[in-house]
């Protein structure tokens, strides 16, 4: 991954901020959505907010779980890699968070292990989807100039233009 050394500023809280938030309010987004165009006869008013409301809250804790993990690889957007990595560390979060709330509920039997393994990969690559939507939005650019910042300027004895002097 790229990291931006000649700065070693990454912000953390920023980014973990941004992926709960956008995370779950893109997933919300692409619910509804999904939902119009499935029932193409109902609008938005027959349908309602639950969609937004109840995957944005399901999906909030997988993508805080994923901004804390991307903010802890210090990951940066413009890497070719940084797009795979939120991509992969979005669906495990999500299926594990998923896999963990239906075995909260209760396995009966070998049939129901299968259904669930099939439940937790289609809403792991949900989530992978809209975690790799919200890090196009919330990872910060990597400082393409190489300025080092940090470093004390050296004085020149700059005293302005000689042609502006009298």
């Amino acid at each position: 991954m790229k990291t931006n050394n000649e700065l070693g500023v990454y912000p953390y809280l920023q980014v973990i901020i941004l992926f709960a938030g956008f995370g779950s309010m893109v997933g919300g987004v692409i619910a509804e959505l999904g939902l119009l165009f499935v029932f193409r006869d109902a609008d938005f008013v027959q349908i309602g907010y639950q969609p937004l409301l109840y995957v944005g809250l399901l999906g909030f804790i997988p993508a805080l779980l994923t901004g804390v993990i991307v903010a802890y690889k210090q990951i940066w957007r413009g890497d070719h890699k940084s797009l795979r990595t939120t991509f992969l560390v979005g669906f495990i979060t999500s299926a594990g968070y998923m896999g963990a709330i239906i075995l909260y509920l209760g396995i009966n039997s070998w049939i129901e292990v299968g259904v669930l393994l099939a439940f937790m990969i289609g809403i792991g690559l949900f989530g992978a989807i809209n975690l790799a939507i919200a890090s196009r939005i919330a990872l910060p650019k990597v400082c393409k100039s190489h300025f080092d910042v940090s470093t004390k300027k050296v004085d020149d004895n700059y005293n302005g233009l000689s042609f502006t002097k009298r």
